[in-house]
């Protein structure tokens, strides 16, 4: 699987236009991208209180880079970049080639959400292979069964021209909504989890969706 993470801010002050505009025009193009397999968009959320840097986020998949590569050659590309240059600045981009640990096979479009999305590097103190071996071995085994995870995505980030820096892996959890989300945290699988976290992960960069599934 190739996935994307987009975050961005709005060109004009009036927020409430904005949103109307890209829920109800520039989401609507995008959808049309072919080979499209899960999209999701959001407003990003504080993190450790602190204020996102960008106003919204955007995470679409493909089933590999050429699927996505041949994407933006489709006709719809030129009306997405003229709304794009329109209302959307200081945007970012971050490639990953992942694999679905969770599916959300019950899904569907219009469907209210939170995902969580980490950035990180992994503690190599051993050499990057055992930490390789730790993390898919017993870190994604405990993530897993957080209780109420609809949706598990892990991945190697890829280095793309333009991108800010990058960190080695990304991981992507989806819940039904923000408290699921804390309470898979403070069950004993979230508590082993983050008990992991802490000693193998390592410059975490986090965001946090208030999402919407659209594809």
């Amino acid at each position: 699987m190739h996935l994307t993470l987009v975050t961005f801010n709005f060109q004009s002050a009036d927020l409430e236009a904005e949103e109307r505009n890209y829920l109800g025009h520039h989401v609507e193009l995008a959808k049309r991208f072919p080979g499209l397999r899960q999209y999701y968009t959001g407003r990003l959320m504080k993190v450790a209180g602190k204020e996102p840097n960008r106003v919204r986020a955007a995470i679409l998949a493909y089933d590999d880079a050429a699927a996505a590569v041949s994407a933006m050659r489709s006709d719809v590309v030129p009306a997405l970049l003229a709304d794009t240059q329109a209302h959307l600045k200081d945007g970012t981009s971050t490639a990953v080639d992942a694999e679905t640990i969770v599916p959300f096979d019950s899904r569907r479009a219009g469907q209210n959400c939170f995902v969580m999305v980490a950035e990180f590097d992994l503690e190599q103190s051993a050499g990057l292979d055992a930490a390789e071996k730790h993390y898919l071995g017993v870190h994604v085994n405990i993530a897993r069964r957080l209780p109420g995870l609809r949706n598990y995505i892990i991945g190697k980030l890829l280095k793309t021209a333009g991108s800010e820096d990058s960190r080695y892996r990304m991981a992507t959890l989806v819940f039904d909504s923000l408290d699921a989300y804390r309470a898979a945290y403070a069950s004993p699988a979230g508590l082993e989890l983050l008990e992991d976290e802490t000693a193998t992960i390592r410059n975490a960069r986090v965001y946090r969706l208030d999402a919407r599934v659209e594809v």
